[in-house]
């Protein structure tokens, strides 16, 4: 039953194909469809191409900067706080692949952010290191000859 069933709809299909006047040259040949026992496949080698600012048929934008280069170089100044920056750069990438331009800027500006915001603390934090290390010291001049005395011996100054 379910065959005559199909047999008879390939039949029906035959009919209406030859009942239109449509030209179908520019269609796949006829030797790249397969018929099976319950479906037709049809196999083509036109390759399909989408561009990546298209998404479900339509035009989503421009991919913002995700500043990348950006945040690997403050991931070198400062290896505590730059992946922050590089995390929000692969986010933005990956949203603006998923078709979300709204947060593919968000993130985009969120790393730039990290970033500047990294590189203050960065200049401050090795500020203070290089004033912790520096050695104070307190000149006198006794006899024409200089002499240094730390403040770290704990003496009393004169």
């Amino acid at each position: 039953m379910k065959f005559q069933r199909i047999e008879q709809c390939e039949i029906n299909l035959f009919l209406i194909r030859s009942q239109c006047s449509l030209d179908y040259s520019m269609t796949t040949p006829a030797t790249d469809i397969y018929t099976t026992n319950s479906k037709q496949i049809l196999v083509t080698r036109d390759p399909v191409y989408s561009h990546p600012a298209i998404k479900d048929g339509r035009y989503i934008g421009r991919q913002p900067n995700t500043y990348l280069p950006f945040a690997i170089f403050v991931t070198v100044i400062n290896p505590l706080l730059g992946p922050l920056s590089i995390m929000f750069s692969i986010l933005s990438k990956r949203a603006y692949k998923d078709g979300d331009l709204t947060y593919a800027h968000k993130w985009s500006q969120y790393a730039f952010l990290a970033g500047c915001i990294t590189i203050v603390v960065s200049i401050v934090m090795y500020i203070a290191i290089a004033f912790a290390l520096e050695e104070s010291c307190t000149v006198r001049i006794i006899g024409g000859v200089e002499e240094c005395n730390s403040g770290i011996s704990g003496g009393h100054s004169p």
